[in-house]
């Protein structure tokens, strides 16, 4: 299929925060979103209001298992990193990634699943200064993609 850069969505809950995940995917390069348990699909209005068409321009696809979709970006030759903040993450700002990749995005209260950190080949993190140290996930995702764009230009 020759997909380049792969985004994983583990059993995201809003459908706002997928469509609007669509749109940063496709401002900055990505090739794919995949769908993983209960993440709202496209056809779901809220994720149509939020993601503006941009769906329209990305391949989107489904499994039900985050195990099968990171299998997918692996056969597609990906390098497997999940955004969550733990003890093994690398920060942003030192993280440089070339090549093709898969980043898995987790759930809004639950994080990346463990099962996706396992298969992970790096883990990596945003710093924030507040006392609330997570951030939304499309905000996470955009400053990650926007930081892979500049990164490589």
């Amino acid at each position: 299929m020759n997909l380049n850069k792969i985004v994983i969505l583990d059993n995201l809950r809003s459908a706002h925060n997928v469509g609007n995940i669509y749109r940063s995917a496709y401002s900055f390069g990505f090739d794919c979103v995949i769908h993983v348990g209960v993440t709202p699909l496209t056809d779901n209005p809220k994720f149509l209001s939020s993601s503006r068409g941009c769906e329209k321009h990305l391949k989107t696809m489904f499994f039900e298992e985050i195990s099968k979709a990171i299998e997918f970006a692996l056969s597609e030759k990906a390098v497997v990193y999940s955004l969550e903040m733990n003890e093994k993450s690398v920060k942003l700002t030192d993280f440089n990634c070339f090549g093709d990749y898969a980043v898995v995005l987790g759930n809004e209260a639950l994080g990346v699943s463990e099962a996706a950190l396992e298969k992970s080949d790096k883990i990596i993190s945003i710093e924030t200064t507040g006392a609330k140290e997570s951030l939304n996930v499309a905000v996470a995702f955009g400053i990650f993609a926007y930081s892979m764009f500049l990164k490589n230009k």
